[in-house]
């Protein structure tokens, strides 16, 4: 079985500029109090801790376009509509609530939330995942937001969807054994925490509340959690309050995670390299996803008759352990035609290459003029100058 390590959900921030240690994360899972929008049958919105995920009626992942810009019309046709194909709305249909149906250039009709026409992605396999999320920076799942109090919102960061305030700086709670009251009414508390306040006339906002302090001000709290601004953040998504001492007694400020970055494999590492944070296997050596649509010619053929099971000695299938479970999201264990299965990322096939002796190394990218091979990114972007054609 492969060793279980901690797969750095607590991993830096985008932009942060001090490290985070690994101190717990606050999962702010679920909606309490704030009721699902309406959504027509064919519909199912999955919760999330900063809203719903929009699903069709088995649960499948729905995505929006950049491309289209102007409302209530698709960009996505002819080749696009293959790997992207239309989620077609029935003849008799209810609409409202921000939902509509758009005719396309063929007749057809689409589903469309907010005048952004919904989408599936073909290569998703089964209920949550989400591998078109991100495909060359133009496609973002469909998703309604929960509502938050005015200047705070969700921001996504490696660890997931946080608390932000109108500045985009991070947010923070304390330990949930404190005295909301009387938290950092003094300084030097007061000096490195303040706390985020409310309009003497505001209300609360589903799991969104305000508390009086004993110093006057009104504060707003989440889940009975007051939160905080932290000196020493300068740079926008830094998260450098996360794991601080808030006391003497020890107790910690932690980051406001509303929804929790999906889990990695527990055989997963993230290492640092010259072009960013790269994911490995447990022995530090790059992983690669193989896509043989964009294999080099001189290696098309061979792949194209039997598939990623006649690569070369060079690449080494990153085979799943009988008891491995795949978390879910971005990944899966895919099966082989010898009753293996090799782990999968976003629905292409997981490597190794021999090459890569060192950790860091990613020579496996392009190697020979293969555009077939991708790092895989911590961020989930693309590495520079790698985006795949949607």
């Amino acid at each position: 079985m492969r060793m279980t390590v901690h797969a750095r959900l607590c991993a830096l921030m985008v932009r942060a500029v001090a490290p985070i240690l690994c101190l717990g994360l606050v999962p702010a899972i679920g909606l309490a109090e704030i009721p699902a929008p309406k959504a027509p049958s064919t519909f199912v919105l999955v919760a999330k801790g900063h809203g719903w995920a929009v699903t069709n009626a088995g649960q499948m992942t729905l995505y929006t376009s950049k491309r289209d810009i102007k409302p209530g019309t698709s960009t996505c046709v002819e080749d696009c509509a293959v790997t992207w194909p239309p989620y077609l709305a029935p003849e008799q249909t209810v609409i409202g609530d921000g939902w509509s149906v758009i005719t396309r250039a063929d007749g057809s009709r689409q589903w469309a939330y907010e005048d952004k026409p919904l989408y599936q992605y073909s290569v998703d396999q089964g209920p949550g995942d989400t591998y078109g999320e991100g495909i060359g920076l133009l496609w973002d799942i469909a998703f309604i937001i929960a509502p938050t109090p005015p200047g705070i919102s969700a921001r996504k960061t490696l660890m997931g969807h946080v608390a932000a305030d109108q500045h985009q700086k991070t947010l923070y709670v304390p330990p949930v054994e404190v005295d909301v009251a009387s938290l950092c009414v003094e300084n030097p508390c007061q000096e490195q925490w303040s706390p985020v306040t409310a309009p003497r006339v505001a209300r609360s906002i589903g799991d969104w509340d305000v508390v009086s302090r004993d110093d006057g001000l009104k504060q707003w709290v989440y889940q009975g959690r007051p939160l905080f601004r932290y000196s020493g953040d300068v740079l926008t998504g830094e998260a450098s309050g996360h794991g601080v001492a808030l006391d003497s007694d020890e107790n910690t400020m932690e980051t406001m995670v509303l929804e929790p970055r999906p889990p990695y494999p527990d055989w997963v590492r993230v290492q640092d390299t010259d072009a960013g944070e790269m994911l490995a296997d447990e022995n530090y050596n790059t992983i690669y996803t193989w896509d043989p649509s964009r294999l080099f010619s001189r290696l098309a053929q061979p792949v194209a008759e039997c598939g990623v099971e006649c690569l070369d000695e060079e690449w080494v299938p990153m085979y799943a352990e009988s008891d491995d479970v795949a978390p879910g999201g971005n990944w899966a264990i895919l099966p082989l035609s010898d009753g293996r299965g090799q782990w999968a990322y976003k629905g292409r096939h997981l490597f190794t290459n021999v090459r890569d002796k060192t950790q860091g190394s990613f020579l496996g990218y392009r190697h020979g003029g293969n555009r077939a091979a991708n790092v895989v990114m911590h961020s989930g972007d693309a590495l520079q100058g790698t985006l795949r054609r949607p």
